[in-house]
Parts: C-alpha cells; sequence; structure tokens
C-alpha cells in the first residue's frame, strides 16, 4: 500500500487560493450604474438579458460556406474548424 504525501508547497498554494475566493466572494457587491463602463452602461440599456442572446449559427455557417468556396481558408485552419 502506497501513501502519498502532498508537497507543502502544494498545501501553501491551495490555502491561498482558498483564501484569495473567500475574500473575492466577501468583497462582492452588486455594481451601481456610476460604476459601470460606457459599454455596460449601453448592454444594460438594452433591457435584454444577457441569456436572451442566441447565436446566429446560420450566419457563420453561410460565412463559413462562402469562404470555403471562395478558397479563402487554409487547409489546416479548415481540418481544425470542422474536427
Amino acid at each position: 500500500m502506497s501513501v502519498r504525501h502532498v508537497e507543502d508547497s502544494t498545501k501553501s498554494r491551495v490555502q491561498q487560493l482558498r483564501s484569495d475566493i473567500a475574500s473575492v466572494r466577501a468583497s462582492e457587491t452588486e455594481l451601481t450604474w456610476e460604476q459601470l463602463s460606457e459599454v455596460e452602461k449601453s448592454a444594460a440599456a438594452t433591457g435584454v438579458s444577457p441569456d436572451a442572446w442566441k447565436p446566429i449559427a446560420w450566419l457563420n455557417q453561410g460565412h463559413y460556406g462562402e469562404l470555403l468556396r471562395n478558397n479563402a481558408l487554409d487547409g489546416r485552419l479548415t481540418q481544425k474548424i470542422e474536427v
């Protein structure tokens, strides 16, 4: 039977990570309108939930098809996309 010992440096890194997570969670507060950047204000002003945005797969597929027809993609890139 073997027993694996965890190095002290690993333990300290784990403890540091847990400490960092706890401090971030403790400091989480809701942002006010003034604290948002202009881009965030614009996005919030649309009144649409971020979860409501749907990907435009049909547009992406059409664009990809057009690039393939025009032979505008590198072979390796095409292989990576199609995987």
